[in-house]
């Protein structure tokens, strides 16, 4: 459980599933008072709610969660954290705790349960100024002047800023309430190439990828492309998925037996971003289809019968079978036979 950068993380693993819960706080708790946090898991669904804010995901794969290990709260030692280094855990918790339970239990009282502290004040609150403290004496000044509009750039993308503005004349100054504000997202960067891809039939496969890493921003839609490989630049098909949470999709409209290099698209607000790798994969044989019925050059005792090839063959054509009168007279590779 973290919360950084406005934002309340819940990262749970049970065997080979991983969950993660993701609810936006802003800066709605930097307001000097109490803030009460829960996080539960009830069967599938794992939830994260603060005040009167929360969210949750169903996880129907997720296993029970059986914690025979020590509890760390605050920040996790360093010698534990190379275990962890999928969760790019940072400094450990900056601020006041209390009331803190595990289940439907009693109240924990840190101070006598705990087994070790580092850096840490067990007799309460050093200041009740958080509204200051949990933020810091880091705004800048970003205008000086007369006008009232006023451009900002180098900032970053998908960010939450404070502004106020301070009015000054003769008299002395006043200031405004702070405003929140944030910045709009960025194109995704670094798109992984799909990391597998599975035949359904000659017509379809499925695609499995892994989630863009370093996306700042929400990621609108994945778009899944197959080009015909050593073909022409423009995709032979593609299809979109909305549902950014969902990894896994399908792509139909292709061809059998055919040669597909497939890529992935990530889309912010901000634009596309297409993988610059693709992942190789050929499709399976069907049936062949437009069969071409055969053709009679009519001598007096005998036919001369011939054929050609599927307009569509979806393979390679082991054998073609000449009927008369609906029964077999022919069966092999060649395209012409003699009817005697």
């Amino acid at each position: 459980i973290e919360l950084k950068s406005g934002l309340l993380n819940i990262f749970l693993r049970t065997g080979i599933v991983f969950t993660q819960v993701d609810l936006w706080l802003g800066l709605s708790y930097c307001d000097g008072k109490w803030n009460e946090v829960t996080v539960s898991k009830e069967g599938s669904v794992i939830s994260a709610t603060m005040n009167e804010l929360r969210e949750q995901a169903l996880e129907p794969r997720v296993q029970q969660l059986n914690v025979n290990s020590p509890v760390y709260v605050g920040g996790i030692p360093p010698d534990i954290q190379s275990f962890y280094r999928e969760l790019g855990l940072e400094q450990g918790f900056g601020g006041c705790m209390k009331d803190v339970k595990f289940t439907r239990g009693a109240v924990v009282n840190l101070a006598s349960v705990s087994s070790s502290a580092v850096r840490v004040n067990l007799d309460g609150c050093l200041s009740t100024d958080s509204a200051v403290n949990c933020r810091g004496n880091d705004s800048i000044l970003v205008y000086r002047g007369k006008e009232q509009s006023v451009y900002e750039s180098a900032l970053q993308p998908f960010t939450e800023y404070l502004y106020r503005v301070v009015a000054l004349n003769e008299g002395g100054s006043v200031s405004s309430v702070w405003t929140h504000v944030r910045t709009r997202e960025s194109v995704p960067q670094n798109v992984p190439t799909p990391s597998r891809v599975h035949s359904i039939n000659g017509y379809s496969i499925e695609v499995t990828w892994d989630k863009p890493a370093g996306v700042i921003g929400v990621i609108e839609k994945y778009i899944l492309k197959a080009y015909e490989a050593d073909g022409p630049t423009v995709p032979i098909t593609s299809a979109e998925l909305t549902d950014a949470g969902m990894l896994t999709g399908i792509l139909r409209g292709l061809h059998p037996f055919t040669n597909y290099a497939v890529t992935l698209t990530a889309c912010t607000l901000a634009g596309c971003t297409e993988s610059l790798h693709a992942l190789n994969i050929s499709t399976p044989q069907e049936a062949p289809e437009d069969v071409q019925s055969p053709t009679a050059i009519p001598f007096p005792t005998s036919l001369l019968m011939s054929w050609s090839p599927p307009k569509t063959p979806n393979g390679i054509i082991t054998q073609y079978t000449l009927y008369l009168n609906g029964t077999p007279i022919y069966s092999g590779n060649g395209t012409k036979y003699v009817v005697k």
